[in-house]
């Protein structure tokens, strides 16, 4: 009953990219057919997902529509028809191994949860009515969620990304247990669309070498370029085609014949050359950490599965092997650049890594226990850079994302992720250390390990095309792991066990937690607003613009600022603007501290001052909050068509002037 009641609220997001002109009408198709088949067939939605989920960015710059969230549609699509469908689809044959993920994944989403909170309420500061509140956020929801910026609501979908990531693992990792060739079928679908990715990459590396004018020119392209067709983060792309590629050679490898014969490969080769394919484009992408971490992760792999395996070695030769491997493959990462440039000089580049780990660990710092908030890493960087950076950057995500989620969520939050990817990497090495031979899992592991460790040097978790594949197949490894710890793997005869239920201490301590993370958001979000600095705050505005003479900022469909409490009345420019379809008056309304006092209707495109005669309210507040709500809002891309500008706009703001 509750995954049902989950995949139909679902739906209230997924509404906003359905409703929506800014997403080509042969897209909207496509989601509403991935959550057909999703209802009727969750694996075979989850195969179409793991081919579509690289490419959700490149699907609209290649028909030129708005970027839009559509890669995250595409998930919530999926996760809402599976959800509806669970409640009658039978158990699983094959059971979860310990230890369980189930109270990891609690408390991490229950922190991002909880953050997420304390970040939309301190935007609410100054006022007491929740009504204000939800007149902005559920059309937000409804109808702005995945095809605007969303504005005020700061941090819900960096959130977003986080849970419905770790709910696509235990989706995954549930279906993907469901039968024999599950868990292969989706890790071909996986290398396929990392082949495809790759393919679009040299397409555009031999286009754009073909324009050379020499020969040497034309080698130099070919070898020194950096590019990447299907996202624009070169790094993430580059951990991206790492995971692939070795997610590649583990097909390719697998041992035809053993007794899991659904997994014979007569196309040994064909893998072999999308993993060539692979490994070309990480060094394509130019990502030295995504270089070194492959050849790291092939070797433990090979070491793994080979003769030489590591259970038949002492206990400290095993660590001793590990910390001499991390210092070699430490200098390669940073003595050998496939790009050689000054600027990512060996020196000029360990300055710069240095100098944005500092970065994570000042923002730690000001914040240990619950971060700053999510989604705010880049906005309040540039409060802690070192002078080298900041002249350069401003404002820059972590490249670590590890330090990323400590900054956001603090220690808190760092340790439940971590706590979560331990638990998981227990789960993977107890199957592999079950089905030692598994060459298919091995190979899985590998991959996982790859992407991870890029992590310390880039943030690939914060680009949906490559998040969603990571959790995506950290649940096709979990699966697999279960079936290995059950041998021989279950077929669909296998007499269907109820799952076990997990411990009760686990259970009781994740819950506990998570009622007392509930608890301290009203605290938290107190505190947090009464460091803001109220004279210079405001939310839901864009930057300011100048046009003949006159500077103003956008609204999205509602903004704050505030104004001394001692003034006694605002004087605040506004204009609206009527293009095309978006004929219709337009309605402003004025709130202060949450009570709605004015309200005009702007028919044309002329400057109108609102005067307002400010309340005097008995209040030991410096400063009032004044809204400016707009109905309705307007957005370039879904009104004009094409575009990159896809803001929700509501009306022009000059600079408000109060009077005592």
């Amino acid at each position: 009953m509750i995954e049902a009641v989950c995949g139909v609220a679902l739906l209230i997001p997924l509404a906003s990219a359905l409703d929506s002109s800014a997403i080509p009408v042969a897209l909207r198709v496509l989601l509403v057919a991935l959550w057909l088949t999703a209802v009727v067939r969750p694996h075979a939605a989850l195969v179409a997902l793991t081919l579509l989920v690289p490419f959700g960015a490149w699907l609209l710059a290649a028909i030129d529509a708005a970027p839009v969230r559509y890669t995250e549609a595409l998930v919530i699509a999926t996760l809402s028809g599976a959800l509806i469908a669970m409640r009658r689809r039978p158990l699983t044959p094959l059971r979860s191994q310990p230890p369980a993920l189930a109270p990891a994944a609690v408390v991490f989403c229950g922190v991002v949860a909880c953050s997420a909170a304390v970040v939309l309420t301190v935007t609410q500061v100054g006022t007491h009515r929740p009504w204000l509140f939800l007149r902005g956020f559920a059309p937000f929801l409804t109808r702005d969620y995945l095809v605007g910026p969303p504005g005020e609501f700061v941090g819900v979908a960096d959130a977003a990304l986080l849970v419905e990531g770790v709910a696509l693992l235990f989706l995954v990792a549930r279906h993907a247990r469901d039968g024999v060739t599950r868990p292969p079928q989706l890790l071909r679908a996986f290398a396929i669309a990392g082949a495809c990715a790759a393919a679009l990459t040299l397409e555009r590396l031999i286009v754009t070498a073909g324009a050379a004018d020499s020969l040497g020119e034309l080698v130099t392209r070919l070898v020194a370029s950096r590019t990447s067709a299907h996202v624009a983060d070169l790094n993430a792309a580059g951990s991206y085609f790492a995971m692939a590629g070795l997610a590649a050679l583990a097909l390719a490898f697998a041992r035809p014949g053993s007794d899991r014969p659904a997994e014979a490969g007569p196309y040994v080769r064909g893998w072999l050359v999308t993993a060539v394919v692979l490994v070309a484009a990480v060094w394509f992408t130019g990502s030295r950490m995504a270089v070194v971490a492959t050849v790291g992760s092939l070797v433990a792999a090979a070491i793994t599965v080979g003769p030489l395996r590591p259970r038949n070695w002492p206990r400290w030769s095993i660590g001793v092997a590990a910390l001499a491997a991390a210092v070699v493959l430490g200098a390669i990462a940073i003595g050998v650049d496939p790009r050689p440039s000054a600027a990512r000089g060996a020196s000029n580049m360990v300055n710069m890594r240095a100098a944005f780990m500092l970065t994570g660990l000042r923002m730690i710092a000001s914040a240990p226990v619950f971060g700053v908030g999510i989604g705010r890493y880049f906005e309040m960087s540039g409060r802690f850079m070192p002078p080298s950076i900041y002249w350069f950057y401003f404002h820059e995500n972590a490249h670590n994302n590890f330090l990323q989620i400590g900054g956001e969520l603090g220690a808190v939050g760092l340790a439940a992720f971590v706590w979560l990817l331990l638990a998981a990497t227990i789960r993977l090495l107890r199957g592999l250390r079950a089905s030692p031979g598994d060459r298919l899992l091995a190979g899985t592991i590998a991959a996982l390990g790859a992407f991870v460790a890029t992590w310390m040097t880039s943030h690939p978790m914060l680009v949906a095309e490559v998040a969603f594949p990571f959790w995506i197949l950290l649940g096709i490894g979990i699966a697999r792991a279960d079936g290995g710890a059950q041998p021989p793997l279950a077929s669909p005869t296998v007499e269907r066990q109820p799952a076990p239920q997990l411990s009760k201490h686990a259970t009781l301590a994740a819950v506990l937690v998570v009622v007392a993370l509930v608890a301290s958001v009203s605290l938290r979000a107190r505190r947090e607003a009464a460091t803001l600095d109220l004279a210079r705050q405001s939310f839901g505005f864009y930057a300011w613009e100048e046009e003949n003479g006159q500077k103003f900022r956008w609204t999205s469909r509602r903004a704050t600022f505030f104004v001394p409490s001692s003034a006694r009345e605002l004087r605040l420019p506004v204009r609206a603007s009527h293009i095309g379809a978006n004929g219709e008056p337009t309605e402003v309304s004025i709130a202060i501290g949450g009570r709605t006092l004015h309200k005009v209707q702007l028919a044309r495109d002329d400057w109108t001052t609102i005067r307002i005669l400010l309340p005097r309210e008995a209040t030991q507040n410096r400063y009032q909050r004044v809204d400016v709500i707009t109905e309705p809002t307007w957005s370039p891309a879904a009104l004009l068509g094409g575009g990159n500008d896809v803001r929700v706009l509501g009306v022009q703001v000059g600079e408000p002037a109060t009077r005592p």
